[in-house]
């Protein structure tokens, strides 16, 4: 209906006051978080796609303008054995398929419409595919901008629609990137914006993911505040400062299942200096579980030193403690939960979710060229409490409560090659061998080999 508008119709009184970037971005995960006002100067159209990536709608407001985008990636993963070969679960491999379009129109700098369809095949596979892999045609986001509050430094933006988010580091509530089908969330969103500080509160409810065209999700609704502060004007050392809270009518633990009422107060600490990079961050959790009460926590630390040498070597920690329940009968319970976590949390194989779990892992990463990348390291990983489950990634019990068992669920090494091959194309590349510790042979498991490949054309 835009486009059949002329744009004498579609002009207004609105008048540019946002900053400008001088070059088209990066491609992002969010696609919507990617802004291409730039290419109203003609200087900056240098790629094939630009005369899409900008198409104006008014001959004397630059702000005003369309962009068009998609991608197409093709990934093939082996998983041998998924969920350390328990329950019968056999060797399996299979490939994934996942479109996207997307068109985003900007009426100026505070009306703007955002629209992404997405179609993810799986094929190969030995067992039934889940709905985040198989879901032929589906509307991944779309929602409406409207920004009351606009000024040379700061921005107020309201948001409704089903939309993404990603705070911080991923650790809570990222975009499940591996997957063909994103998370979405139905909803809305506040996001004020000035030079060295953001905040974003939001009221949400997750979107189904049932296959095919669905709603949001009834019985789970989930809502927050993440505000972050930059010291710097580059934005390389700041404090994240959140709450999320979220109830859901059917929780699941270890401990069993009822509604649950849970609220996450979390600070990140994030920087750069001299070579040295460091992210830490630290959430409790409180709130109700049935009759019980819950009191968890987590804390973790990815921390590095970059040498200015030759590949640019980059030597790594991660470590982190994800507490788990001591007692199910104690009226309490203590298994945290990692609530809409990021993809490849440990590694690319995404055997373990980060509940009730020790992990450290030392890592080693290169830069071999401007476009080819390495990195590996090996993690160990301990149940943090015997008394709990060790979870798979959708949030079901992947290995059971062994109390008599021992902790230590076992090791992986991982190998990752990241080579950009233009603009457009990236290739990725992953694999991973899990030894199993003594606690997944009691349960019946054993050694995981996992090895992944990515094709993406994005534009």
């Amino acid at each position: 209906m835009l486009l059949a508008l002329p744009p004498t119709l579609l002009a207004g009184d609105m008048t540019t006051t946002g900053e400008i970037p001088s070059a088209p971005p990066s491609y992002q995960i969010l696609r919507f978080d990617e802004n291409y006002s730039c290419l109203a100067n003609p200087t900056n159209r240098t790629d094939w796609f630009d005369p899409i990536k900008y198409i104006p709608l008014c001959a004397n407001d630059p702000s005003w303008y369309l962009t068009f985008g998609g991608e197409l990636r093709e990934r093939f993963e082996g998983n041998y054995d998924p969920n350390f070969g328990i329950g019968g679960v056999g060797p399996d491999s299979y490939l994934l398929q996942r479109v996207t379009l997307l068109t985003d129109v900007h009426l100026g700098d505070r009306v703007r419409f955002f629209a992404e369809g997405v179609s993810g095949l799986m094929a190969g596979e030995s067992r039934p595919a889940p709905p985040v892999q198989q879901d032929p045609i589906d509307l991944q986001f779309v929602f409406v901008d409207i920004v009351p509050y606009l000024t040379d430094d700061e921005r107020l933006t309201l948001r409704a629609g089903r939309f993404g988010m990603s705070f911080g580091a991923g650790r809570l509530v990222a975009t499940r990137a591996a997957a063909n089908i994103l998370f979405r969330f139905d909803g809305f969103e506040a996001i004020y914006a000035r030079p060295l500080w953001q905040a974003t509160t939001f009221l949400t409810q997750p979107a189904v993911d049932s296959g095919g065209f669905n709603g949001e999700n009834h019985s789970t609704t989930f809502w927050g505040l993440y505000v972050t502060h930059w010291f710097d004007a580059p934005h390389t050392l700041g404090l994240d400062l959140y709450y999320f809270g979220i109830h859901r009518e059917h929780g699941a633990y270890a401990s069993g299942t009822g509604d649950e009422h849970r609220h996450s107060l979390g600070a990140r600490e994030f920087g750069e200096r001299n070579g040295w990079d460091w992210n830490a961050e630290q959430v409790l959790q409180v709130g109700s579980f049935g009759n019980d009460s819950i009191l968890a926590w987590t804390a973790a630390l990815d921390s590095g030193y970059t040498w200015d040498a030759m590949w640019r070597p980059r030597l790594g920690l991660k470590a982190g403690v994800v507490s788990g329940d001591h007692d199910p009968n104690d009226g309490r319970l203590e298994t945290f939960d990692a609530l809409y976590f990021k993809s490849g949390y440990f590694n690319d194989a995404s055997l373990i979710r980060p509940q009730n779990i020790i992990g450290v892992h030392p890592n080693l990463a290169l830069k071999l060229s401007r476009t080819v990348s390495v990195d590996d390291g090996a993690d160990w990983f301990w149940r943090y409490s015997r008394n709990d489950a060790v979870y798979a990634v959708p949030g079901f019990i992947a290995v059971p409560a062994l109390k008599t068992a021992s902790s230590f669920v076992g090791t992986a090494l991982d190998v990752n090659l990241t080579w950009q091959i233009q603009r457009h194309v990236s290739l990725q590349a992953s694999y991973v061998h899990f030894f199993t510790g003594s606690y997944i042979h009691e349960a019946g498991g054993h050694d995981v080999d996992y090895v992944s490949t990515t094709l993406s054309f994005v534009f």
